[in-house]
């Protein structure tokens, strides 16, 4: 009897298949030297003049020129981060609260 239900269950489940057709793809990225640049384009498009985030702008690229493609996407990762709580600091629990 057991069986005939987790037959059943597993019968009425819906396939990853047909819900997939619903919704777009996840966009895939990959360590390449082609993924630094675009993430280095991104950082560069928003024109920051942060220190931390020209910093670790420079040593990503660096880093994935140099073919520490693993330690460059980090740091580049952490710069669109930096930036990314820049512009919403609401996302940043550690961002202190603006003036009265």
């Amino acid at each position: 009897m057991k069986r005939r239900t987790c037959l059943a269950m597993l019968i009425s489940l819906p396939t990853a298949r047909a819900g997939a057709q619903d919704t777009p793809p996840i966009p895939l990225t990959s360590d390449t030297p082609q993924y630094c640049a675009q993430l280095a384009r991104q950082i560069t498009d928003r024109h920051s003049n942060l220190p931390e985030v020209v910093r670790l702008l420079a040593d990503g690229r660096e880093m994935c020129e140099q073919g520490e493609v693993r330690s460059g996407l980090r740091r580049l990762r952490r710069a669109l981060v930096i930036l990314h709580r820049r512009r919403d600091p609401a996302r940043d629990k550690t961002a202190e609260p603006p003036p009265p």
